[in-house]
């Protein structure tokens, strides 16, 4: 059999613009082999419970966003151009392949022609163009704010302008100015530094591409005792990104580190271990060691299970109190 296959015309639920399903015969099953590699359970409880079967590509929207579209009979490899039913184009992240949906998904009506790709760039130009004009403009008027992106709504008739600032301040004569200036409808929408740092993009302080501009499709709430827990303290430097804000990854094992945590001690508690009584210097969450200073002299690094605490501590509830008071939200 040939390493590569063409692309099959998969069975799926079509819907017009109704919502009812269309009367047209859906493409035939594939055959033998690719049919064992392709099959889906129809009878599955999940579809008699109102999940539908779609032909179903992903596209990138939006920086750090992905979402599903009914790709209807055809087949889209990734990063083609395709125009979909919502605004502007889209370029196609996840290429097309079968899916349960309880939820009706949006539609993508047709491949980017030579005219559309045109069109688009024109607006992404109007919009850079847009962009410049309202950072000039926010500089002479002396507004401590950052223009960070300009969108073109309703097919370029009219135009958001996001911006961000750390404080509250009144935009009524940057929007005269642009008015004055420019030619387009125009209208400005206040984002918060997360949203920002999204849009605009960069590095992070692990070397990699923001993960609000690649993967995050939400902001997960962020406290600074997930930094507690994880050891890294509460130094500024330390726990946050690009935006000034706790770094969103914390999230990613906080679980784990909440489950492993009671079972070493924490720093400073007095303990006995196989090499006598100590002090604990520092602990590893993850590897479940711990460092102790022993009293007989020297330092020692153990496993979790060869040391016993000696210290009773109540409940956390003193840590969640503390964090209450320093919680610190993804806005």
């Amino acid at each position: 059999m040939s390493a590569t296959r063409p692309p099959l015309a998969l069975p799926v639920v079509r819907r017009d613009a109704r919502g009812d399903a269309d009367d047209e015969p859906a493409a035939p099953e594939p055959e033998g082999e690719l049919a064992h590699e392709l099959a889906l359970p129809h009878d599955d409880a999940a579809i008699q419970g109102g999940a539908l079967l779609y032909n179903a590509v992903g596209l990138r929207v939006e920086p750090g966003r992905v979402v599903d579209y009914d790709a209807g009979d055809a087949h889209y490899a990734r990063g083609e151009e395709v125009v979909h039913d919502g605004p502007g184009q889209a370029r196609v992240a996840i290429a097309t392949r079968r899916i349960l949906s309880r939820e009706r998904l949006p539609r993508v009506l047709r491949r980017a022609s030579d005219v559309d790709v045109n069109a688009e760039a024109q607006l992404r130009a109007r919009e850079q163009a847009l962009t410049r004009r309202a950072r000039a403009e926010a500089r002479s008027l002396g507004l401590p704010l950052k223009v960070v992106r300009s969108e073109a709504l309703q097919g370029g008739q009219r135009f958001a302008i996001y911006f961000a600032s750390e404080k509250k301040i009144v935009y009524r004569e940057l929007l005269r100015a642009l008015a004055t200036a420019s030619k387009e409808r125009v209208e400005l929408r206040p984002i918060g530094p997360r949203e920002a740092a999204r849009i605009s993009g960069g590095v992070g302080p692990c070397g990699l591409q923001l993960c609000c501009n690649t993967f995050l499709a939400d902001f997960t709430p962020v406290h600074i005792g997930m930094a507690r827990d994880q050891g890294l303290g509460q130094s500024p430097t330390k726990v946050s990104g690009v935006c000034g804000r706790l770094l969103c990854c914390l999230v990613y094992e906080e679980a784990q580190y909440r489950a492993l945590r009671p079972l070493v001690p924490r720093i400073g508690d007095r303990v006995e271990t196989t090499r006598g009584r100590g002090r604990v210097r520092d602990v590893d969450v993850l590897d479940q060691r711990v460092r102790v200073l022993l009293e007989s002299g020297g330092v020692v690094t153990l496993t979790a299970a060869d040391v016993q605490s000696l210290e009773t501590h109540p409940p956390d509830s003193d840590r969640e109190a503390d964090d209450d008071e320093l919680r610190s939200t993804n806005r």
